[in-house]
């Protein structure tokens, strides 16, 4: 397999950081955690800080919080559902306002996320 050279990728740029011990053995660490190089894994971060103006952890937090509460509102959604098929008609706007405010809140997470 042949290897195509950083230039090659779009990476003609060399930053040389200077790091405490700790945050190097971290820094390591985590880039092993997600299998890649470490050069790679700051790249990464300093990208999605870069377009986000977020640091990562915080956009990770913010769409597992709306992850959640999707999958809640999918779980009502199913058995609203199944309560219909069965005959029981129930009300559903608590639903849709949960629906609502989700659509909400994702909108206003991906207007930060936009450059």
């Amino acid at each position: 397999m042949v290897r195509k050279s950083p230039a090659a990728h779009g990476r003609k740029r060399d930053l040389r950081v200077r790091l405490p011990d700790h945050v190097h053995g971290v820094a390591v660490a985590e880039a092993a955690r997600h299998e890649v190089s470490v050069s790679r894994y700051l790249r990464t971060l300093l990208s999605e800080h870069c377009m986000t103006g977020r640091p990562p952890d915080e956009i990770a937090s913010a769409l597992s919080r709306l992850s959640r509460q999707l999958s809640g509102i999918g779980n009502n959604l199913n058995q609203i559902a199944h309560a219909l098929n069965a005959g029981r008609h129930e009300p559903v706007s608590q639903v849709l306002t949960d629906i609502q405010a989700t659509d909400s809140e994702v909108r206003a997470l991906l207007r930060t996320l936009r450059p």
